[in-house]
């Protein structure tokens, strides 16, 4: 009876585990007691099943107790709950007294309810009707084991039984394993290397805080990647603003990178890296007008490629690192959130660029080539929309900095490199007025003074409360003797600055 009894016990597992997909989240040394786990989400997120023969009710009680206590220490050690156990005991016979109240209405615990253990017991004389109620209560066919002719079973066939159920979990262990054996760090390590060096390089040459020497060494600077310079969404990912920054994200990397690499190989990884990093370049283009630099879009990328796993694999993804990669990607976006100066539009794009990027690469072994085509698809879609926007949110942001650029030339001095310059600036922007007039300013001090004059008289038109073209044309008139429109141009320049005493001194000496 016993040996009949253990032969339905490891027949029911095996059908869960081969048939269902059921895994086995733990099993005893004697191989008495199993904790399974269901696919997908199911009415019972474990089912315990355990084989002993009964005696007493006591003991059921006993039993019941010790595992809603080991639920509750699972609970503690970061397990998501609530749990729902289906607890099956597998007996020869039924326990001599009654059964105990915990068995016959459940075992509610845990904090706030959070453990619900429902009991139930197969015993010998009635498998049939304790098969029957099992199978409508976990809605799966039985009927393979209903069937068994389990009175002629001998110790070969319970072995066999026992050693698929143990091949086909250690298989399955064996494929989660190699799933991070894929291939040794390599091209982390040379990320690593490459950032530090080039921390090293942006010291050397002004400071890694140098707003000038990070534009010189290719940071994202919106206005540039405007002008045409799109190598500065791969450069970034090199650059560090700050010792602490580079810290932090050596740590991130060398903590992370490894984990990726192992699991999709060097190759894939440098894409999955690369492509990650240009992504969240791009997306803080489209969504940030400041200037920005370092490898946290593609450290980000990596948590996608790794979030991407959880995607083909949730049950592999949780049991290995998934709960420890969601609480980083999330404390690290809440921080961009909350401490000012973090470019969060390069995590998120970095993040989405990652998992897009796995998408396309996959797993080894992983051949989708719909999702492959229609992550390519995406990618690439993406990737077009957002340098779109970016450049349309951008074309202000770069007149400004061409105003900038030729303000500080001829702060400096260098008519004749600031007069090339704002020409070249006004030729592909003639409605930017600052331009305009800083253009005049460099004309006149070239004694261009006809084409100042057309240059101020084009910012007056374009907006009339332009008082620094009103007083400098009213400067120009008074050099050439026009003494009656200077007085005009000088009296429209205080109507809009009316307390600027250089417009007023310049009006008394053109008073009689």
């Amino acid at each position: 009876m016993v040996l009949e009894q253990d032969y339905v016990y490891w027949s029911f597992i095996e059908q869960l585990v081969i048939e269902q997909k059921y895994t086995i989240l733990a099993i005893s040394q004697d191989g008495n007691e199993v904790m399974l786990e269901p696919f997908r989400k199911k009415q019972f997120s474990i089912i315990r099943v355990k084989r002993t023969d009964v005696d007493w009710g006591n003991t059921l009680a006993i039993d019941i107790e010790q595992a809603g206590r080991k639920f509750e220490q699972l609970l503690k050690t970061g397990v998501r709950g609530p749990l729902t156990v289906l607890n099956i005991y597998f007996s020869s016979l039924p326990p001599v007294d009654d059964y105990p109240e915990v068995f016959l209405k459940g075992y509610s615990g845990g904090r706030k309810g959070s453990i619900d253990i429902t009991s139930m017991i197969l015993v010998k004389d009635e498998l049939k009707q304790g098969l029957d109620k099992l199978s409508d209560t976990l809605h799966l066919p039985l009927d393979t084991i209903k069937d068994l002719n389990s009175s002629d079973v001998s110790e070969s066939q319970l072995h066999e039984v026992r050693t698929r159920v143990i091949s086909h979990q250690n298989k399955l262990r064996e494929e989660e394993k190699r799933l991070f054996q894929n291939g040794k760090p390599f091209f982390t390590n040379i990320f690593l290397g490459i950032q530090i060096l080039m921390f090293l390089v942006l010291e050397l040459f002004g400071g890694s805080t140098d707003t000038n020497t990070l534009i010189q060494f290719g940071a994202k600077f919106n206005p540039l990647i405007y002008d045409g310079e799109w190598w500065r969404f791969i450069t970034p990912i090199f650059l560090h603003i700050g010792f602490l920054h580079l810290l932090m994200n050596s740590f991130a990397l060398f903590y992370i990178g490894p984990a990726v690499e192992r699991a999709y190989g060097r190759g894939k990884f440098l894409f999955i890296y690369l492509l990650a990093g240009v992504f969240g370049s791009i997306v803080s283009f489209a969504f940030s007008p400041f200037l920005s630099a370092g490898a946290s879009g593609a450290i980000f990328g990596c948590f996608g490629a790794l979030l991407f796993i959880g995607v083909y694999n949730l049950k592999v993804f949780f049991r290995t690192m998934g709960s420890n990669i969601l609480v980083v990607v999330g404390i690290n976006l809440a921080m961009g959130f909350v401490i000012p100066n973090i470019d969060n539009a390069g995590h998120i794009g970095g993040l989405i660029g990652g998992f897009l990027a796995a998408s396309i690469v996959q797993l080894p072994n992983q051949k989708k080539w719909f999702l492959r085509v229609g992550g390519l698809i995406i990618t690439v879609a993406l990737l077009i929309g957002l340098i779109l926007y970016g450049m349309d949110q951008s074309k202000a942001q770069y007149s400004e900095y061409r105003a900038m650029k030729g303000q500080e030339l001829i702060q400096n001095e260098e008519f004749e490199e600031a007069y090339t310059y704002l020409h070249e600036a006004i030729s592909s922007d003639q409605s930017s007025n600052d331009i305009l007039f800083l253009l005049s300013v460099a004309a006149i001090q070239l004694k261009k003074y006809d084409e100042a004059t057309e240059h101020l008289q084009q910012v007056i038109s374009n907006d009339d409360s332009y008082h620094q073209a009103h007083f400098n044309l009213a400067v120009l008139y008074a050099n050439q003797n026009k003494l009656e429109l200077a007085q005009e141009q000088v009296s429209k320049a205080l109507e809009f600055d009316p307390d600027n005493e250089n417009y007023k001194a310049f009006q008394d000496e053109l008073t009689p």
